[in-house]
């Protein structure tokens, strides 16, 4: 057969040949539906459809301006420094090389300190100890050697960026001494929650409320769930498999895991605690509560009277009564009793002498080991055969309910947090939860024991700002009295925000009982005539 007898050739009939035309930085999702018999040659070898490589470089997405990489000078010293890598910049790092550096390091366990024994999740990202400093070395010097392989294996176009290198650094000293990959998001100063949906949902709330979007913090489910067993056994708790939920302190955050078949993709939330060492004055700062309020407030503790602060998840109760116990006297010893520690007064010496902050247990998460089983009424117990002179209870969800109204009857100016709508449902709720808890049938037990033990709610909220962010706020300050002609609790609000006029009302005068305690704790007796604003 000649030139020119040969049949000229239909390439949308030759498998071979017929997607020639098709640039290759044709994503996929828009790339024609191929013609002939091409999609059946594809088919048939599990082969991608051939394309025509272009010479011009496919065009890059615009990226978002979070996920731009750090951009650091470059510096004649030869050693790269390590720093904060905030978290959408690690967006660009193979975490399966990291995997390779890591386990390419001479790390001797017994010389690292325990992620158990530190605060991990507010950690610096730079070396705290000697020989995170000594590994680091190791570190540079291995990243540093890649890059000089890939430089002479590929050319020098191929090689990392002083920023992509830096990166590098991060992570894989993150993954031998910190959280590995969580680290990133940890790290963010105004992110407060970190909410994970399987390995690539991953949500984060900033301090103004605002939510974004952050890269996949895992590989695939599996790995998602082996990070939630790592950190479980790092913290000395159990995550077993399948089935598997643990709550715990993290270390400067508060880190809630479940995995599979509970959920049909593992779960993991995280809310840090920015605001460990903050007072009275800081809450004034922060628009929580006014100048006057603060008055009141210093007065309440200093009278050691007992408390609920309540509200939703997330308006900042825990933060709320972290600074509310700024104005107790430092030589008062207090004991705090959490399932997960939240509070972190113990940290804060140089405003509480003394703490016990008792962390109870569960039989669920105390593992194998029968010693490790340290409940809440062991903790009540304890507390009570400490002098102290005040009981916390973190949040009041069900078990800690009767022990916390045991301790409120005692006098010992105790403070819980619950979850409720406004200061009147708290009270509601806390009855509830008595009912259920002491399986009883009928309220008038419970309304007796919160009327007598409790003496002011607290109710905090979130309100949005003109720009569309949020702010929280007390919204309420409430006396528990009785109504009238019965022995039922209700909340007497001394102080609350008028969610129309954007202001604090005073609706109500306290009781002459409470005005003469807060008399004698100090407070003015115009307090209450001259507005709370």
């Amino acid at each position: 057969m000649t030139d020119e007898t040969a049949p000229e050739i239909d390439m949308s009939q030759r498998p071979f040949l017929a997607d020639l035309t098709s640039p290759a930085n044709i994503p996929v999702t828009h790339r024609p539906a191929p013609t002939g018999q091409a999609h059946l040659f594809a088919a048939s070898t599990r082969q991608p459809t051939l394309h025509l490589v272009d010479s011009a470089a496919p065009e890059a997405e615009a990226p978002l301006s979070a996920d731009e990489p750090l951009k650091r000078p470059r510096t004649p010293e030869a050693r790269m420094r390590l720093e904060a890598v905030a978290g959408p910049g690690a967006n660009a790092i193979d975490w399966r090389q990291v995997d390779r550096f890591v386990k390419a390091l001479d790390i001797d366990t017994a010389s690292s300190r325990s992620r158990q024994d530190f605060d991990v999740a507010t950690a610096s990202a730079t070396p705290e100890t000697p020989y995170e400093e000594s590994v680091l070395a190791q570190i540079e010097k291995r990243v540093k050697e890649h890059v000089r392989q890939v430089g002479m294996n590929s050319g020098p176009e191929k090689e990392w960026s002083d920023a992509l290198s830096a990166q590098y650094v991060q992570a894989v000293f993150d993954s031998v001494f910190r959280y590995g990959r969580l680290q990133q998001y940890l790290r963010e100063e105004d992110v407060e929650d970190i909410s994970i949906v399987g390995h690539d949902n991953v949500m984060v709330t900033k301090t103004n409320g605002r939510k974004e979007r952050r890269p996949a913090c895992a590989d695939n489910v599996d790995d998602l769930e082996r990070i939630i067993y790592d950190i479980a056994s790092w913290r000395g708790r159990a995550f077993s498999r399948p089935y598997g939920r643990v709550d715990l302190d993290i270390g400067g955050a508060r880190f809630a895991g479940v995995g599979r078949p509970n959920n049909s993709v593992p779960n993991i939330t995280i809310r840090k605690h920015n605001h460990v060492d903050i007072d009275l004055d800081n809450l004034v700062e922060l628009g929580t509560i006014t100048p006057k309020m603060r008055q009141l407030l210093d007065a309440l503790v200093r009278a050691n009277l007992s408390a609920l602060v309540s509200g939703w998840a997330g308006t900042g109760k825990t933060t709320f009564l972290r600074g509310w116990m700024s104005a107790v006297p430092r030589d008062d010893k207090i004991v705090t009793i959490e399932t997960e520690r939240e509070l972190y007064l113990g940290k804060l010496a140089h405003r509480h002498a003394q703490v016990q902050d008792f962390e109870c247990v569960p039989y669920a998460l105390a593992g194998t080991d029968m010693e490790a089983r340290f409940t809440l009424e062991d903790a009540f117990l304890a507390a009570l055969r400490s002098s102290a002179k005040r009981i916390l209870f973190g949040e009041i969800r069900g078990p800690e309910g009767p022990i916390a109204i045991r301790a409120m009857k005692a006098g010992m100016g105790s403070i819980s947090t619950i979850h409720a709508r406004n200061a009147a449902d708290a009270l509601d709720r806390f009855v509830d939860i008595l009912m259920e808890e002491q399986r009883l049938s009928d309220d008038a037990s419970p309304m007796r024991q919160v009327l007598r033990s409790i003496n002011i709610v607290v109710h905090l909220d979130t309100i949005t700002t003109a720009d569309g962010t949020s702010r929280r706020i007390v919204s309420e300050i409430a006396e528990v009295i009785a109504q009238p002609n019965k022995q039922i609790p209700m909340a007497a609000r001394l102080v609350a925000w008028n969610y129309d006029k954007q202001q604090y009302d005073m609706p109500e005068k306290p009781s002459t009982d409470l005005a003469a305690t807060l008399r004698r704790a100090g407070l003015d007796d115009e307090f209450f005539y001259t507005g709370a604003n």
